[in-house]
């Protein structure tokens, strides 16, 4: 597991199968040394619409 930290200075925990996950998708492979960027410097935030727990980063 590995430990991040988003913009607002937030510990971030993205597991294996998190991680795998988002690299699963064809647009994404690859694209791992992105996902601090995104957490670091997110164009939008927002709240998950299926589990009210969960935040979005997006870029």
């Amino acid at each position: 597991m590995k430990l991040l930290r988003d913009y607002q200075g937030l510990d971030i925990r993205l597991t294996e199968e998190r991680l795998a996950h988002i690299l699963n998708y064809p647009e994404l492979a690859n694209m791992e040394y992105a996902i601090s960027e995104t957490l670091q410097n997110p164009e939008q935030v927002r709240v998950s619409r299926t589990d009210k727990n969960v935040i979005l980063y997006c870029r």
